[in-house]
């Protein structure tokens, strides 16, 4: 047998002179001594488990399905379909068996000085006042608020600004990476179970990405922008979309999953006093890599987040028939010939009727004025078939350069020569106003959280583009006449 020397010299020293009791004895006051220490250790521990972290596993699954651009909306562990679409009026048909209980036990309310019919009015109005307090839900809102031909509301600025504030300051509760599609994201809970798309700042405002209109990552502050821009033209096709900083070490870190926080590093240097490192990360996708990180102002990270859409509103992906190569050596056919639109598109389904040709219409100025060269694909809901509205959904690849106008993003609009008739007529309105879109667009965005969210050659370009843009349908009209440019509003 091996003797082992620390455990003899200790042997020797305390067993070797003790009788039995003695020994006992001690081996009970180790005990004591040991057994506590163990079980306060295991409490301790205990307590400072996030209370989250159950519900970021459970919730490991949903964050497979984080892109826009190839997004599946599985929706699994929420509310069924039949109940996100259930109407207002049911809703609250639905709530008041609750509200009844809740006026019986404050029963000692109506009785005294007031009568039993005052009492009864007094009731009702008391109800009345329950079920509105449940509508200021921003969630909720959200919910009752998509359309099949708009997702936000055209006539209703305080619930898109309840939305909004929501986004901006609810707190996060579960963080995933945002997987798959090409670039940099993270995909976000909010407090509430509202799913949001965190894309995180790359350049400062004033940085011009030459080359290419698809040229560089995406731009946070393209897509508020974005956002503010349909919503002016009155299209009301793009998600709500915010900027918000957030705190990686305090909100992300202790709440997100492993496949995200394993792509979080340190970059920097420390000096005597201060601690000068940033908190990167790096996320999941086809393009990330270590090399290419997002990095905070220390922990601080700017972004933006991007609404989910609700369940009950599926999406179908379709390949842009204006669809660009993404290659230098090779043109698109649409780049070669100016008939394409008439000998094509114009013959193939669903662009030979219905409202799909003018949804890329609209589409081609819109992306036009932000400088988006980079919708190869498009989603519209897929249970509206060919006569799905085309959604503005990530705009991130715009606000590139503003000194540049891509003629090649109206393409659809000078090849086909085809624009709705109230399309035209805002863009007419506008351009009469007073105040010039630029401006519009500055007032839109000048609470945001991350303002000046565009810098001021970027308005401008707006300006510019606007009427380029006007030059061109009125060219069309000089060549082809009003009639056959104009096209009336066709949703079926």
């Amino acid at each position: 047998m091996v003797e082992i020397w620390p455990l003899s010299v200790f042997y020797r020293a305390y067993f070797g002179t003790m009788k039995f009791k003695e020994r006992f004895a001690f081996c009970m006051c180790l005990v004591c001594l040991v057994v506590p220490f163990l079980w306060l250790r295991w409490q301790i521990s205990d307590e400072n488990k996030h209370p989250l972290i159950l519900s970021v596993s459970d919730t490991q699954s949903l964050m497979d399905e984080m892109d826009f651009n190839r997004v599946d909306h599985t929706h699994r562990k929420q509310r069924s379909n039949e109940q996100m679409l259930m109407s207002r009026s049911e809703r609250k048909d639905h709530v008041k068996p609750s509200v009844s209980i809740s006026l019986e036990n404050r029963e000692e309310k109506y009785v005294g000085d007031v009568d039993a019919e005052q009492g009864k009015k007094l009731k009702r109005q008391d109800a009345i006042n329950d079920v509105d307090y449940e509508y200021d839900d921003p969630w909720t809102i959200w919910k009752d608020m998509v359309k099949s031909r708009q997702i936000t509301s055209n006539n209703d600025s305080d619930s898109i600004n309840m939305i909004l504030e929501a986004m901006i300051y609810k707190p996060i509760v579960a963080a995933g990476v945002g997987h798959g599609g090409t670039q940099l994201k993270a995909s976000l809970i909010l407090e509430g179970n509202q799913r949001v798309v965190f894309k995180p700042m790359r350049y400062s405002r004033d940085y011009v990405i030459e080359g290419p209109p698809y040229k560089g990552f995406d731009r946070h502050n393209g897509e508020i922008a974005a956002f503010h821009l349909d919503r002016i033209l009155g299209f009301y096709r793009a998600p709500p979309v915010a900027g918000r900083r957030v705190n990686l070490e305090e909100e992300i870190e202790p709440i997100g999953e492993k496949r995200l926080m394993d792509t979080f590093f340190k970059e920097g240097m420390k000096n005597y006093c201060i601690n000068s490192k940033n908190t990167c990360f790096y996320g999941v996708c086809y393009y990330c890599k270590k090399a290419e990180a997002a990095c905070a102002n220390g922990t601080v990270m700017e972004g933006s987040v991007t609404l989910w859409l609700p369940a009950g509103w599926p999406l179908k992906n379709w390949r842009h028939p204006w669809q660009r190569t993404y290659r230098d050596d090779r043109k698109a056919l649409w780049e070669m010939d100016n008939t394409y639109c008439k000998k094509k598109v114009l013959r193939t389904p669903p662009y030979n009727s219905g409202p799909r040709l003018l949804d890329i219409m609209d589409t081609a100025l819109f992306d036009f004025l932000i400088g988006n060269g980079d919708r190869h694909h498009y989603e519209t809901f897929r249970d509206e078939g060919d006569s799905g509205m085309l959604l503005h959904l990530d705009n991130a690849k715009s606000f590139g350069n503003p000194y540049h106008d891509e003629m090649s993003i109206l393409a659809p609009v000078y090849q086909c020569c085809k624009v709705r008739k109230s399309t035209w007529n805002r863009f007419l309105s506008l351009s009469r106003e007073r105040t010039p879109l630029s401006e519009l667009l500055r007032q839109a965005t000048k609470d945001d959280p991350v303002a000046p969210v565009l810098s001021e050659p970027q308005f401008k370009a707006i300006d510019r583009r606007l009427k380029i843009a006007m030059d061109t349908v009125k060219k069309c009209i000089r060549q082809n006449g009003e009639s056959a440019v104009l096209v009336a509003d066709q949703v079926a």
